[in-house]
């Protein structure tokens, strides 16, 4: 499965998570432990790291997805690897209270058309980025360089599109529909 944004940031990231996965699976399973976001890094962290998870998340469940649709895995290995991933991004969601986010997640457990047009937001302006700019950005968040902080979209995320970009049904038997093209 290749992913990427034009750097090869993307690809490499998304692609070393989705190689590793299985072996994730494994040790979840002997030490029922699964890493997660801290709740220091939820409480403490700037917008645009928030942003940059919520990302991360959604490209590898876009890639678990192109692999379902593709055949490679079966729906029960989808929802298998899928449903970490969404718990994890839910807590993402509801970091971004912080940022004035109201109902991130809904109480079925949906994401919010609040939280999707802040991703939409951010989202768009990442992809507005030149290849240069962009590897500077993931410089600079790597280092956890001040400077990052810098790189953030015009306007306000009110305004933007509320198009989400997982499917609403993504743990069911069916393969959720995604609104874009991971990169």
């Amino acid at each position: 499965m290749q992913v990427s944004d034009g750097t090869g940031y993307a690809s490499r990231s998304v692609n070393r998570i989705f190689e590793a996965w299985p072996n994730m699976l494994e040790a979840k399973t002997k030490d029922n432990v699964m890493q997660e976001f801290d709740t220091e890094f939820l409480v403490n962290a700037p917008e645009i790291y928030i942003f940059a998870g919520c990302r991360h998340i959604v490209e590898q469940v876009l890639a678990i997805q192109g692999a379902a649709t593709a055949g490679e895995i079966s729906a029960t290995r989808y929802r298998e690897w899928v449903k970490p991933l969404v718990i994890q991004l839910r807590g993402l969601a509801e970091a971004t209270q912080r940022f004035d986010i109201v109902f991130p997640v809904t109480s079925e457990g949906e994401f919010s058309p609040f939280f999707w047009r802040w991703f939409n937001w951010w989202y768009d302006y990442r992809q507005s980025l030149t290849a240069k700019k962009l590897q500077r950005v993931h410089r600079l968040q790597d280092t956890f360089d001040p400077a990052a902080l810098d790189y953030r979209p015009a306007g306000h995320w009110l305004k933007h599109r509320a198009t989400p970009v997982l499917g609403s049904n993504l743990l069911s038997g069916t393969l959720a529909s995604s609104g874009r093209k991971s990169g």
